[in-house]
């Protein structure tokens, strides 16, 4: 009788489906692969995939811990990885249409005016001037980036107002307060002491992008969320818990504009 001979099984460390790493409202899928090559974590990233590569038998705590640091650097490498298409804008700049500014959709009052360019100027409500010889796409184009220009302008007030204003609470000086634009992510201080702030903020209500605002600017002291830092976070602003509500209330429900 021919005997049977069974392959011996070599146990290879699977592809493990790992939980979402969540970032605000992103939400980030990812797998985990085990390898004896590798001493040290690593990630890779593609069009279609989030990889952690850890080495075999690393625990899922410290696998999770790892991404924790790479949050920032996760997220901007997902961003460069989607397709960059040109953003379309659903908003039509007509009179009685409405635009969020601070938390508020404001009316828009759009009338031709011998002027060269679009003006804009607010009080309650929106007024636009436009150049009489535009019309159709082309005006609406022109609105559209006097409105991008105004928002950002004014958030560089506030942004600027804020930082002043805490720093001088802490006893800290930023390198400098800078604007942003990255999606979702509403603020960040770089080691190098420079605070940058997401200029669509100027459609949340004032009191969050004033939370967000101290929020970085505490990083200058902890480069932390422990207790210390909420601790300093909230001799300086103490309603920061209600303000963070707000902040995360605001963004589930609303679209840059």
């Amino acid at each position: 009788m021919r005997s049977l001979k069974t392959k011996q099984s070599i146990r290879v460390p699977p592809l493990i489906a790992m939980p979402v790493l969540q970032i605000g409202q992103t939400s980030i899928p990812y797998t985990v692969r085990y390898s004896s090559r590798t001493k040290r974590q690593r990630l890779v990233v593609t069009p279609q995939t989030v990889e952690v590569v850890a080495p075999t038998d690393t625990p899922q705590e410290q696998i999770a811990a790892f991404l924790d640091t790479k949050r920032r650097w996760l997220f901007n490498a997902v961003e460069d990885c989607r397709p960059k298409n040109p953003p379309t804008s659903s908003q039509h700049y007509v009179s009685g249409a409405k635009v969020m500014y601070r938390g508020r959709r404001l009316m828009l009052q759009i009338e031709e005016a011998d002027v060269e360019r679009v003006t804009i100027t607010y009080k309650s409500r929106f007024h636009i001037q436009v150049p009489r010889y535009l019309a159709g796409d082309a005006r609406q184009e022109a609105i559209e980036q006097a409105f991008v220009e105004w928002k950002r302008d004014r958030a560089r007030l506030d942004i600027q107002h804020f930082a002043r204003v805490y720093a001088r609470k802490l006893g800290v000086k930023p390198r400098d307060v800078k604007l942003s634009e990255q999606k979702r992510v509403w603020g960040t201080c770089d080691k190098d002491g420079t605070i940058r702030i997401n200029w669509h903020l100027i459609h949340a209500p004032l009191a969050v992008l004033e939370y967000v605002i101290a929020h970085e600017v505490v990083h200058l002291l902890h480069r932390h969320h422990g207790d210390a830092f909420w601790g300093t976070l909230g001799s300086v602003m103490p309603d920061w818990r209600e303000r963070k509500v707000s902040l995360e209330s605001w963004e589930s429900s609303s679209v840059p504009s």
